[in-house]
C-alpha cells in the first residue's frame, strides 16, 4: 500500500532516480490517498484494480515532447494503450472503450453502432513540475476498476461507474491485462520519443464528439455547447457555442456537468 502511486513517482523524480531516456512505472495494489482531478478522491479495494503511475523526465531521449503544451499526449497514449489492452482482454469490439474528455476511460453500451450509454471504469491524473527547466518532469497516474462493485466503495458511484468484470460479465486476468498494457505503452512512448502521435486514433475513441455538454469552467461559469471536435495539437475540446467555435483546454474545466448523447 502507498499513499498514491503519483506521490511515489514524484518522490523518485525529485530524488533524481529517473533518467530522461528511461521512464519509470510505479504500481501498487492499493492506495490510502488516491486522488483524481481537482483533488477528488479515488477509491479502491486491494486486489480489484490496476493502480499505476508513469514518471518521466525531460531531456535527450525522453518521450516528453519538446513543447510542454503537448505533454498531454503522454496521458493520451497511456489511456490509448490501456484501452487497447482492455478490449483484447475482454474480447470487446474495437471502440467499445472510449475516452471521455478530459481524463476518463469509459465502457460504451453500443447498440446498432450507436453509443446509448456509458460507465466510467478508469481515470488519468497528470502532474508536472519544474516547468521550463532542464529538470522538468511529468507524472501520469492511471487507475482502472477491474473487478468488484464500485458502488460498495461509494454508493454515489452506482449510476456513473463500474468495473470491467461487471461491464463485460466475464473474468478479467489483471496480470495479463497489466502486461499487455505496459507492452503497448512502451511502443507508444517510443513513437512519442520519435516525435509521432496518432491523432486519428486518439480522436476515434472520443466519447463526447457530437454531444451537447455543460462544462463548469473558472469562477463557476457554465459553458453550454455541442462538441464538434478535439484539437490534436493542444488537446482542447472544440465546442460550438451559439454558432461560434470555442476551444477549451482541460486545465480550464473543473467539472463536466451534463452530457447529452445524440
Amino acid at each position: 500500500e502507498v499513499s498514491s502511486t503519483n506521490d511515489v513517482a514524484r518522490e523518485r523524480l525529485v530524488a533524481g532516480l529517473v533518467a530522461a531516456d528511461t521512464p519509470l512505472l510505479i504500481r501498487a495494489e492499493t492506495q490510502s490517498a488516491g486522488r483524481g482531478r481537482r483533488g477528488r478522491t479515488w477509491l479502491d479495494a486491494p486486489g480489484t484494480g490496476l493502480l499505476m503511475s508513469l514518471a518521466l523526465r525531460a531531456g535527450a531521449g525522453s518521450p516528453l515532447p519538446a513543447d510542454a503544451d503537448r505533454w498531454w499526449r503522454v496521458a493520451a497514449e497511456f489511456s490509448l494503450a490501456v484501452a487497447d489492452a482492455i478490449e483484447d482482454a475482454a474480447g470487446m469490439q474495437i471502440g467499445t472503450v472510449g475516452l471521455k474528455w478530459p481524463n476518463d476511460l469509459v465502457v460504451r453500451n453500443i447498440e446498432g453502432g450507436v453509443t446509448r450509454s456509458f460507465r466510467k471504469v478508469g481515470g488519468v491524473l497528470a502532474e508536472a513540475g519544474d516547468a521550463g527547466s532542464e529538470s522538468a518532469w511529468l507524472v501520469v497516474g492511471l487507475g482502472l476498476n477491474v473487478r468488484g462493485d464500485v458502488s460498495k466503495l461509494d454508493p454515489a458511484l452506482a449510476a456513473t461507474a463500474t468495473s470491467l468484470e461487471i461491464a463485460t460479465g466475464r473474468p478479467i486476468d489483471r496480470e495479463a491485462l497489466f502486461t499487455d498494457a505496459v507492452a503497448r505503452l512502451e511502443g507508444r512512448l517510443g513513437a512519442l520519443a520519435s516525435g509521432r502521435f496518432d491523432v486519428a486514433d486518439w480522436r476515434s475513441r472520443q466519447l463526447l464528439e457530437g454531444c451537447s455538454v455543460d462544462l463548469e469552467v473558472a469562477a463557476g461559469e457554465i459553458v453550454t455547447g455541442t462538441v464538434v471536435g478535439h484539437d490534436g495539437a493542444s488537446g482542447a475540446l472544440i465546442l460550438s457555442v451559439d454558432g461560434t467555435e470555442r476551444a477549451i483546454l482541460a486545465g480550464e474545466v473543473t467539472k463536466v456537468v451534463r452530457i447529452a448523447i445524440p
